[in-house]
């Protein structure tokens, strides 16, 4: 007995819609992902260079493999846009460390908690106080760690695709 004239278009789309909030929600969910293991690396970074006074650059560059390798075992890279993904990754932390170390400048020059330093000196000064600390070596730097970061995360596509 064949019953697929009785079968409702209805119930015929569920699994097509299951599907699509399925795919949206994986999504967001590794751009959730992504976000914040960017922005703790970024925030790992900023520590590191307030500890050792060093500009916050060169610990990007040291956790650009690191980053992107926990970036792939979360799930977080396609493959066809893991370089991309991974370099983008790369500059957004080293961008939030920068501003982190700028904010923690502000705070150290005017006394106020850090909390209340961002509040009081706002985006505009946090950013005026961060292109202080880019030079061209630390330019460099960061376009480097995003190649690094995108030749592995390259790399560690090509692992997947072999036989």
């Amino acid at each position: 007995m064949d019953d697929s004239a009785s079968t409702s278009p209805a119930k015929a789309s569920a699994p097509i819609a299951n599907s699509t909030v399925a795919r949206v929600f994986g999504c967001l969910t590794s751009a959730f992902g992504w976000l914040m293991c960017t922005l703790a690396a970024g925030a790992v970074a900023a520590f590191a260079a307030i500890v050792f006074g060093i500009r916050p650059c060169w610990p990007i560059l040291v956790l650009a493999l690191p980053l992107t390798l926990v970036l792939k075992l979360c799930g977080c890279m396609v493959a066809r846009w893991g370089a991309a993904i991974a370099a983008v990754a790369v500059l957004l932390a080293g961008f939030y460390a920068t501003c982190l170390v700028a904010v923690a400048r502000i705070a150290a020059a005017t006394g106020f908690p850090f909390g209340q330093a961002f509040r009081a000196g706002g985006v505009g000064l946090t950013l005026q106080v961060a292109e202080l600390g880019l030079n061209a070596i630390a330019v460099l730097v960061y376009a480097g760690a995003a190649v690094l970061a995108a030749a592995l995360a390259a790399w560690l596509a090509s692992l997947r695709d072999r036989p």
